[in-house]
């Protein structure tokens, strides 16, 4: 008999702690050099993000230990994979190998509810070096809400700073949508709201807002949860 086990933030707490960086190796010619045999590749991008004129690379992984999967007998997917997910960056160099820059294991959330579809949808390097990590909300049962959300991150001052958000959101109920964008280089705010189901029904506001410092991967540690000007970045 199958059997719903409750979905605690302290199992992923302590499977993604203290040794996430000691699984990944420093340096490596290839992605398959650097991470560990019992890690999947969730996606992976190569481009130059230190704008060095030497192609770096981005990846997503997640662990396959067979304990975090866990068994569902009620709506949506039979199991659930609870195993910890990490986003590393390692920069290029001459010799064509890669060196570790970033290691973040909050960043690319899990798919943590069976009727929930999987909410990272990979990455994007432009030719600029701006990294795009994106995500997407739909459930099968639970919710009425979907979104899709862009995270723009560019390497300045040794870090991976936020420059730009972009995120739409929709209710299959009612029809209201709202969408935002967001830079915060010129710190201005887009609010565009509408209904799909009515025409001419989208009304924009802009907003101004005051940033001491830019965001990084790292002061955020893990998306949605901090709270910036009335939403959860």
């Amino acid at each position: 008999m199958k059997k719903l086990i409750p979905i605690l933030t302290i199992l992923i707490s302590f499977t993604c702690s203290g040794q996430n960086k000691s699984i990944l190796k420093e340096k490596g010619n290839t992605l398959q050099d650097i991470i560990p045999y019992n890690w999947r590749v969730l996606d992976s991008k190569t481009g130059d993000l230190n704008q060095d004129g030497i192609s770096d690379l981005v990846f997503a992984i997640q662990n396959t230990d067979e304990k975090n999967i866990k068994f569902n007998d009620g709506l949506g997917t039979d199991t659930i994979d609870l195993n910890p997910r990490i986003l590393g960056i390692y920069f290029g160099d001459k010799s064509g190998g890669f060196t570790r820059k970033l290691i973040s294991k909050g960043f690319i959330i899990i798919r943590d509810s069976p009727t929930m579809d999987e909410p990272f949808e990979g990455f994007l390097i432009s030719k600029k070096g701006i990294l795009d990590i994106n995500f997407r909300f739909w459930y099968s049962a639970g919710s009425w809400s979907m979104s899709n959300h862009k995270y723009k991150f560019r390497f300045q001052n040794n870090e991976f700073v936020l420059i730009g958000y972009d995120s739409n959101e929709a209710h299959r109920g009612s029809g209201e949508t709202t969408d935002y964008s967001i830079n915060f280089l010129s710190k201005k705010m887009k609010i565009t709201k509408g209904n799909f189901s009515k025409d001419n029904s989208e009304s924009v506001e802009w907003k101004k807002f005051s940033l001491e410092k830019l965001m990084s991967i790292k002061t955020m540690n893990k998306p949605f949860e901090l709270e910036f000007e009335g939403i959860y970045l």
